[in-house]
Formats: structure tokens, C-alpha cells, sequence
């Protein structure tokens, strides 16, 4: 019996859509199926009917009608959520990666926030709308973002300047949520223009964790990470069991994000009280190392008491919960760029016990260690690897 001929039509110039692809090939190839694998400007009626594919799988920037061939099969729409058309969907979930975001931001202290996107893309209209209402809600300073601001966007020539005056009144210091990597190094470049210092001024956060967009930015940029090798292998699972005669029509399914991956972009504190400033600070320089209250209050000059009260009155959390925040960054970045055993990351976060560690972690990310870890495979590979 012939293998199965699976057509996938996309662009794979960007990070992300290799991912999909990846995550894509690895199921095909344990199922031996014949990837055909084209451009979005392929002429999908002449390919249909030369090489008849028993399953397609078409990116978000396919923008011609669904091939009827395709439709009276099996279909799955990636990264695009074509399910109101009775196609198949992976795509993300937009409003639990604004939601990281914000986590990210408020946690470091901003209150004020704004978000940015550069034209009227479904994902950045969702991430924006989500993200504006959680900070809403959390009784955050809200600027309107910069798409917002614009009531009538500027033409392309007039951009730099609008930009420019945009930042440039803005409440500071601000967190910016930019809702994907390529758009915040416009943020940045325009926030250099405007004298503008990131993250002291302007924290950015963005999405994609492309690693080469976050490194080749001055400073580096801290981004929502995005699994899109596991999106891919969700697209080949629908596949799987549309070709197995099970219904697929119009089903999505959901792609989480992972975690914000902290860059110099956001790495500083936006903290109005100077005593709880400056304790942050010290216990996030120190949280390599087993740390209680006293020490933090001996280390600031005060009683525990009253730094405990300026927490809460200033953050809403204790200086113990700051602590337990503080060494579980430390193991979440080992967690996910290095192969230390987890008894090693125990060690270097600052924990004394695993037990503690495991607890610890758990209540502020909502997976074990291990989980995470096993979860986060594959977010820092090159794209050649």
C-alpha cells in the first residue's frame, strides 16, 4: 500500500513555522507518511490534481479559497483558526499568552503598561484586547497602545515620528507588551531615538521567543515562549485521525504558551517604595543563596515588621512570597537552558530541600520541575539543529 501523501503549504522563512513544520515532520516520519511540502503561492488546483494528497495542512498565510479537494478530505488549518468554516484548527491561545505577559510585568512592579502592534492581525488584536483588560482589572495605569492610539494609523513614511512622540509621552517607567518578537525591535529602535532607556524606561515583552529576534536585540528580549514544534505535532495527530475515519471537521485545538523567558528587556524593578525597591533588589542578587525574612530586613535596615507591612501595602505579597519568587526564577532559567540535574538546580536557586523546591515551584509556575522541563524541550534549539 502506498504511504499516505500529506501536502503542508507553509512559508517557512520565519522561526516559528519551521517549529510547526518540525513538529509536523517528526509524526510524519514515524508514520511514514510522504511529506509534500510547498510555498503559499503554489498553485494548489494544479498540485491536487498532479500529486492527489490524501491530507492538507495550510499555514495562516494561505489566503486563497480551501481547495475543494482538501475540503472533501482531510484538512487542518495551523496556526489559523479557520474551525467556523468546518476546518480543523491549531492554533494558540492568545489570551493565556497575554496573560503571561502581564504576570511578567506586574511581578517586576510595573503599573504602568500599554501594549503594541503594528496593523489589524486577528492574534495582535486579541493578545491586546485580553491583555488591556486583565491590567484593567489589576488596577494598572493603562495607556493606549500604540495601534489604538493611532485612530487613524499613520502612513508608513510617518511612522518613525508618530512612534517616537508616542513613547516619548508615555508614563514612566512602562511596561510594553509587544505582541510578537519582529515588532519589538521596532519598539526598540524607536525607544533609542526618543532617548528613551530599555528596560529603565520602557520594559518589553514580547512573543515568539525567536531566538534569533530576542539576541540580536540590544538588550536582549525577554518573550512569551511559544511550543511550536508541539502545534506541528497537534496538526499531524488531527491528521492522523482523519485519515483513520475519525470526524476532525471544525475541531480546534488549543496551543498553550510556556512561559515568559527573561531578557535584559525587562530586567529591572518598577517599584515606587524605596525600602521594598530596594529589597527586591537584594534578594534577587542573593537568590543563588538560602535567604529568610530577617536577613532581608538586617540586609535593608529595617524591622521585619515594618517591611512586611510596606510589602503588602506596596506589592500585595509578603517579603517570604518575594523570596520563594525570586529562587524560583533562578531554577526556571536553569530548568530551561541548561542539563543540570534537578538536584544541582535545587542547590543553585537556593532551596534547602527538594521537597521545598518541588512545593515551591510548582505553586508559582503550576507544573513540577520535572513536567516543565520535559515541556520546554526544544524552545532553545536552532532552527538547524
Amino acid at each position: 500500500m502506498a504511504a499516505p501523501r500529506i501536502l503542508v503549504v507553509l512559508d517557512t522563512s520565519s522561526a516559528w513555522s519551521r517549529g510547526v513544520l518540525r513538529g509536523f515532520a517528526r509524526v510524519a516520519h514515524e508514520q511514514g507518511w510522504t511529506v509534500l511540502h510547498y510555498h503559499p503561492g503554489v498553485d494548489l488546483e494544479w498540485l491536487s490534481a498532479e500529486w492527489p494528497p490524501n491530507a492538507g495542512v495550510l499555514g495562516p498565510s494561505f489566503s486563497g479559497p480551501w481547495p475543494l479537494q482538501l475540503r472533501a478530505g482531510v484538512s487542518v488549518a495551523v496556526n489559523v483558526d479557520r474551525s467556523a468554516q468546518g476546518i480543523a484548527s491549531v492554533c494558540l491561545d492568545d489570551g493565556k499568552i497575554a496573560d503571561l505577559a502581564l504576570s511578567h510585568l506586574l511581578a517586576r512592579g510595573f503599573r504602568n503598561l500599554t501594549t503594541f502592534r503594528f496593523d489589524d492581525s486577528a492574534f495582535g488584536e486579541v493578545r491586546e484586547r485580553r491583555f488591556s483588560e486583565a491590567a484593567a482589572r489589576a488596577g494598572a495605569h493603562l495607556e493606549a497602545g500604540w495601534w489604538a492610539h493611532a485612530a487613524t494609523p499613520p502612513r508608513a513614511e510617518e511612522h518613525p515620528a508618530a512612534i517616537i512622540a508616542w513613547l516619548s509621552h508615555l508614563r514612566k517607567p512602562c511596561g510594553v507588551f509587544v505582541c510578537c518578537d519582529a515588532w519589538a525591535r521596532v519598539v526598540a529602535r524607536y525607544a533609542r531615538a526618543a532617548n528613551l532607556r530599555v528596560p529603565e524606561d520602557l520594559a518589553l515583552v514580547g512573543v515568539d521567543n525567536d531566538v534569533v529576534e530576542c539576541e540580536i536585540m540590544a538588550p536582549p528580549l525577554s518573550s512569551v515562549a511559544v511550543p511550536w514544534r508541539a502545534m506541528g505535532a497537534s496538526a499531524a495527530q488531527l491528521v492522523l485521525s482523519g485519515l483513520g475515519g475519525k470526524p476532525i471537521a471544525g475541531k480546534r485545538v488549543l496551543i498553550a504558551p510556556m512561559d515568559v523567558v527573561a531578557r535584559r528587556s525587562s530586567d529591572t524593578f518598577a517599584i515606587g517604595d524605596p525600602l521594598v525597591a530596594a529589597a527586591v533588589v537584594w534578594i534577587h542578587e542573593h537568590a543563588d543563596k538560602r535567604l529568610s525574612v530577617p536577613m532581608v530586613a538586617k540586609a535593608v535596615g529595617a524591622s521585619r515588621q515594618r517591611l512586611e507591612r510596606h510589602f503588602r501595602r506596596e506589592l500585595g505579597r509578603t517579603v517570604l512570597h518575594e523570596v520563594r519568587r525570586a529562587h524560583v526564577e533562578i531554577a526556571r532559567g536553569l530548568l530551561l537552558t541548561t542539563d543540570l540535574a534537578l538536584s544541582e538546580i535545587c542547590k543553585r536557586s537556593g532551596f534547602s530541600t527538594g521537597a521545598l523546591f518541588g512545593v515551591a515551584f510548582r505553586r508559582e509556575v503550576g507544573l513540577p520541575p520535572g513536567a516543565y522541563r520535559r515541556s520546554a524541550r526544544g524552545l532553545f534549539l536552532a532552527d538547524d539543529d
